[in-house]
């Protein structure tokens, strides 16, 4: 399988139809093996990683539409590995067995479109959006189907949120990138399927930045040149519940340190069959006391408080 190495982690590649990929990653996450990236921690690993940037991803924020309505479905708390039940049911109708229309799955009459709400799920309307287009950066840093993507505190609840920092970040960096290694002044586009009275559900992905770095719910789910990412953080434990927060918890510390920094906790914390050989893992204050001198002015209690939901595990 192929893999890419990012900061200790394994983002494995998993390429064909989406329609056999997902059920198989959905099992793979009950089983607590890993996650299947959002499209934010997809664009997230892009700033870090040219492998990530150079490939195109489909990713578990999914996307429905009816008519003028965009469900944007977030498919986790931010800090949390745990779907949300509308993803998570979002996530199993993408099967080999589902009827597809306009390439994507038919949500049918109001029963399944219905479903798709509660925690995690955002209604847009089309009129108003810039879509079908490349953007500038004002326009992707104003743009509220983007912005709710990527978990912007003005547009989602608290606890899907990042800041509005880490958010900036992941935008500015992206034009950045495309800037110096493209040449380009425009990008971050948001392509959605044409409109349709008909409520079909899809998976956001996102384009390599040499296509520049857009996002699109249109692609055939049927299609075999799909890609599914899945972050696979070691090896599976019993209880996965506390697995997946732990995935969680790691994620959230991405999302504050770079790279190195975050090697330097993953040393803290040492391998897992090492860990089991000691009467106790290392504590909050002792990892803290470790990488301190790494991160800079990253502020302390929220490093504290992603540690601690680790220790605890």
């Amino acid at each position: 399988m192929d893999k890419i190495q990012l900061g200790g982690r394994a983002i494995e590649k998993h390429y064909g139809r989406n329609v056999d990929t997902a059920p198989a990653l959905l099992e793979r996450w009950k089983k607590g093996e890993g996650v299947i990236p959002s499209e934010a921690d997809i664009r997230l690993y892009g700033t870090r990683s040219k492998d990530v940037r150079d490939i195109y991803f489909d990713t578990s924020t999914l996307s429905a539409t009816k008519g003028e309505d965009i469900k944007v479905i977030l498919p986790y708390e931010t800090g949390s590995g745990k779907l949300t039940d509308a993803a998570e049911f979002g996530l199993s109708l993408i099967n080999p067995n589902g009827r597809l229309v306009n390439y994507g799955v038919d949500l049918g009459g109001d029963e399944r479109w219905g479903k798709l709400e509660g925690r995690g799920v955002y209604t847009l309307q089309r009129k108003g959006l810039i879509l079908n287009k490349d953007l500038t950066k004002t326009e992707a840093m104003n743009h509220e189907l983007l912005l709710t993507k990527l978990g912007h505190p003005d547009h989602v609840d608290e606890k899907f949120a990042r800041s509005k920092d880490e958010v900036a970040k992941i935008i500015g960096e992206t034009f950045e990138l495309g800037k110096s290694e493209h040449g380009y002044d425009t990008m971050m586009g948001q392509y959605l399927p044409d409109v349709s009275n008909k409520g079909v559900l899809k998976a956001w992905f996102v384009y390599r930045l040499v296509n520049r770095a857009g996002s699109n719910a249109g692609a055939n789910l049927d299609s075999g040149s799909g890609r599914f990412a899945f972050d696979s953080v070691g090896d599976a434990m019993n209880d996965t519940s506390s697995y997946n927060e732990a995935i969680g918890q790691l994620l959230r510390l991405e999302e504050m340190l770079q790279i190195d920094q975050i090697d330097q906790i993953r040393k803290a914390l040492d391998e897992r069959g090492q860990l089991e050989e000691r009467p106790s893992g290392p504590t909050t204050d002792q990892i803290y006391s470790a990488i301190r001198e790494y991160i800079g002015s990253v502020n302390e209690n929220d490093v504290r408080k992603a540690i601690d939901g680790l220790t605890k595990q």
